[in-house]
């Protein structure tokens, strides 16, 4: 068994507990030389007190003077070893032969240690290590003199080093047993970590982890769309090198740092707190126009972040073209066919009743109905998908029992090069498709609308510095409890149904984008008027 092979919450569990036990070793052998060190520190300055003590006294100095000790008094010694707990209390000469020994047969030896040289030479008292006859033993020497001041001998009281570790055993059973404790304590504890620490990296083992972000990272580096992700504070986290290409960023200069530095009109914090998701939504960013989705990074029901990814508009701007003039032509043969089935219905009872020139009058008058509006059209309007939409809307209106008015002043020569002629589709498309619905809505509401009522009126005028684009209704008017400036924003709508509010916004938004001005207007008594001004000197 290899150690990648085992999980990664046993791998941490192991690791924990062995580095919390080699702490506890080191915490208790730190301890244990500690006590050591003040038991043998201790019991040197106990030995000097007494070697101090007894290198004062008359019977010892006396006893060095005659130069012999009495059975007498080498009982009084040991006995006073005895009680003082320690392993020899040893008297000698100026030579250190001993006069005084726990042992009879070592009585006139030389005292064994090599440390005597500072007491008989240099007359100190002190607290030494050595290695004797009976041991190693830390001691307490002090010098002898007379009454003149005089060296005349040494006294040796001695502690065994071994004798010490048997009173500190006892405490060395209680450090290892409280680290075992603390080990079992450990375990648990980081058992427990390591659950909440896998759960956290939603049970994925280090390797999986790493593999999966340089998957991530060669995944993100060749998708074409632009993808970028900001935490719970705004901060950007991920940016992928379609991102940094697009909007013109630097990756090293603006990861982790606020979005709202890089990128100043970004909204994609506002996410962070509505928790929606966007799809294909334009926005306007460093100056280049893009089609986004963006959304919500949930973990546990709480967000941590949110991610967009984008693309140009530009590259799509061929689709979207071709889309707009193809449904917008969809649209108008749709109507065109409903409207010819009524005709033709009507031509055939004709013919049958042998009505010729009754069939005659209504072929040359729906003849010139189409002639003169794309006539119309033709000179009013010199953009071919701008006209396209106003003729589908056109016959769109009469489908619904609607008339849609081209005002005869309007007049559209070719666009700036700045102003796209799609966004311009997207505009009025939006302002008819609501004109109708306000009329349709009204008629729902059981009102009677009279013809006059009935009639959508468009005007485009591109004279002077602006270019106006303007359409008025006679429907329901603004709702209630609305203003114009809360019907230009995402999701508002007075109707009911769900995924409106978008129309007005797309509105709002492309008008924004060529630093233009929407107005709403209430008409009195009845509908709507809403006028776009956009500038044709590029801003």
């Amino acid at each position: 068994m290899t150690w990648n092979s085992i999980s990664f919450r046993k791998r941490l569990l192991i690791i924990m507990t062995l580095s919390g036990l080699i702490e506890l070793l080191l915490l208790v052998a730190a301890g244990f030389a500690y006590v050591k060190h003040s038991q043998e520190e201790e019991v040197g300055l106990k030995a000097l007190g007494v070697a101090s003590f007894l290198a004062q006294s008359p019977s010892v100095i006396n006893m060095l003077q005659t130069g012999h000790a009495t059975i007498e008094q080498q009982e009084r010694f040991r006995d006073l070893t005895q009680l003082i707990g320690a392993a020899f209390i040893s008297i000698g000469d100026k030579q250190g032969i001993r006069l005084v020994h726990p042992f009879d047969e070592r009585i006139g030896e030389p005292m064994v240690g090599g440390d005597n040289y500072r007491a008989l030479i240099s007359g100190e008292s002190y607290v030494s290590y050595a290695k004797g006859s009976l041991g190693k033993s830390v001691r307490g020497k002090s010098a002898i003199r007379d009454e003149n001041d005089q060296i005349i001998g040494v006294v040796s009281v001695g502690y065994l080093i071994d004798s010490l570790q048997n009173r500190i055993e006892p405490f060395l059973i209680y450090l290892t047993g409280m680290a075992l404790l603390v080990v079992a304590a450990n375990v648990v504890v980081s058992s427990y970590a390591s659950l909440r620490f896998q759960k956290a990296i939603l049970g994925f083992e280090p390797e999986e982890i790493g593999r999966l972000y340089v998957e991530l990272d060669v995944t993100m580096s060749t998708i074409k769309e632009g993808i970028l992700s900001i935490d719970s504070k705004g901060y950007l986290r991920s940016i992928n090198k379609s991102a940094c290409e697009i909007l013109g960023l630097d990756k090293e200069l603006v990861l982790n740092r606020l979005l709202t530095e890089s990128l100043p009109d970004s909204d994609l914090y506002t996410i962070l707190e509505t928790r929606e998701t966007d799809k294909d939504i334009e926005l306007y960013l460093n100056n280049q126009r893009l089609i986004a989705n963006r959304s919500a990074i949930i973990v546990d029901g709480e967000v941590v972040g949110a991610v967009s990814s984008f693309r140009l508009r530009d590259e799509i701007n061929d689709l979207t073209e071709q889309l707009s003039q193809t449904k917008e032509y969809a649209e108008m043969l749709r109507s065109q066919t409903h409207e010819h089935r009524n005709k033709l219905n009507t031509i055939s009872g004709l013919v049958q009743m042998g009505e010729l020139d009754a069939v005659q009058q209504l072929i040359g008058q729906e003849t010139a109905l189409y002639q003169n509006l794309i006539e119309f059209l033709r000179e009013t309007v010199k953009d071919p998908l701008i006209a396209g939409l106003l003729l589908g809307k056109t016959e769109r209106a009469r489908e619904l029992g609607f008339e849609l008015f081209v005002e005869p002043g309007s007049k559209l020569e070719s666009l700036p090069a700045h102003i796209k002629a799609e966004d311009i589709v997207t505009i009025l498309g939006n302002l008819i498709d609501n004109a109708f619905e306000a009329c349709q809505a009204s008629i729902r509401s059981g009102t009677y609308i009279p013809p006059e009522r009935r009639v959508i009126q468009v005007s485009i005028s591109d004279y002077g510095h602006e270019l106006i684009l303007e359409v008025e209704d006679q429907g329901c008017g603004l709702p209630e409890g609305l203003s114009p400036e809360q019907l230009l924003q995402k999701g508002v709508s007075s109707k009911a149904n769900h995924n409106r509010g978008v129309g007005l916004y797309l509105v709002k938004q492309l008008t924004v984008r060529y630093l233009g001005q929407v107005e709403m207007v209430a008409n009195t008594p009845f509908g709507t008027r809403i006028t776009v001004y956009l500038p044709k000197e590029q801003q």
